[in-house]
């Protein structure tokens, strides 16, 4: 068991605490990974700045810091016995406020109703935007997910130049774990067109080429993760629909955002959204080109 005094601010698991929901499937996920990480937990609230009136800053504030408080106080009791448990209370709005305290932090948990059947309210109005902009892996998880859902890490891999990163990203995460990885690499083309060009046998043979072409891309990373149980998984299918099925059988899936290519706001990309909005399991968001400096 790593040693509490030990633990560092800028390796800690932050935790986005919310006053509009229980978090405690991001608790449950974050306690675990700070037990993996040799990491503290740091709990952080959002409060918003308030204009003058009958209910002033410091009562809002003071509101914020009972949260925490009684966010902390139940952790350390059910959850996080000798782990290193820190608050930090901040104002504005919650997603750009997230984003900002992630820069002390090696990795940011948030907490979200996922889109599982028609009707239900999803609450990724935060998520997203903390994903696509923190400098450090997001791990959005789902408010059903349990403690139980077992299985290996899966991983998406595209066929971009940042995939070895985003891989590299998973197996760091199966090897503090103690588990396997999943390289799932999904490809199609365009209704009506990929039926027409991809018949049978020749969908076999670009599956095929592509798992070569995946395997050669990746070998370098491999290699560094030799330890690592590693399946190379490559299927004719739809990304989103691919990784949102494997995640049934995963404890996490991992995927790569896009660069900020966009000047004005956030850029998750097609693939990276629908995860998010349909997983079961965790998703660790990641950078595939990581920030220098």
């Amino acid at each position: 068991m790593p040693d509490p005094e030990h633990t560092t601010e800028h390796t800690a698991v932050l935790v986005g605490v919310t006053d509009e929901e229980d978090v405690h499937a991001a608790l449950v996920f974050a306690v675990a990974e700070a037990r993996w990480r040799g990491a503290g937990i740091h709990l952080v609230h959002v409060t918003p700045r308030v204009p003058l009136g009958p209910v002033g800053q410091d009562e809002v504030d003071g509101a914020g810091r009972d949260l925490l408080e009684r966010t902390a106080a139940a952790v350390r009791a059910e959850l996080a016995g000798g782990l290193e448990i820190t608050t930090e209370l901040v104002h504005g709005s919650v997603a750009p406020a997230l984003v900002d305290a992630s820069v002390r932090a090696g990795l940011v948990v948030v907490q979200h109703q996922r889109m599982g059947r028609p009707g239900l309210v999803v609450t990724l109005s935060v998520t997203n935007p903390v994903a696509a902009l923190c400098g450090v892996p997001v791990v959005a998880v789902p408010a059903a997910w349990r403690e139980d859902h077992a299985g290996p890490i899966t991983v998406g891999a595209d066929d971009g130049d940042g995939a070895p990163v985003v891989v590299g990203a998973a197996l760091t995460e199966a090897r503090i774990r103690g588990c396997g990885v999943r390289v799932l690499h999904a490809w199609h083309y365009r209704d009506p067109y990929d039926q027409l060009v991809f018949d049978e046998p020749a969908g076999e043979a670009h599956t095929d080429e592509r798992r070569r072409l995946l395997a050669d891309q990746l070998a370098p990373v491999l290699r560094v993760y030799d330890d690592v149980p590693t399946e190379l998984v490559v299927v004719h299918e739809r990304a989103a629909e691919a990784l949102v099925r494997a995640g049934e059988r995963s404890s996490l899936l991992v995927v790569g955002r896009h660069r900020h290519t966009i000047p004005l706001g956030p850029h998750l990309g097609s693939v990276v959204r629908a995860v998010l909005r349909h997983a079961t399991c965790p998703v660790m968001v990641v950078d595939p080109v990581p920030r220098t400096g």
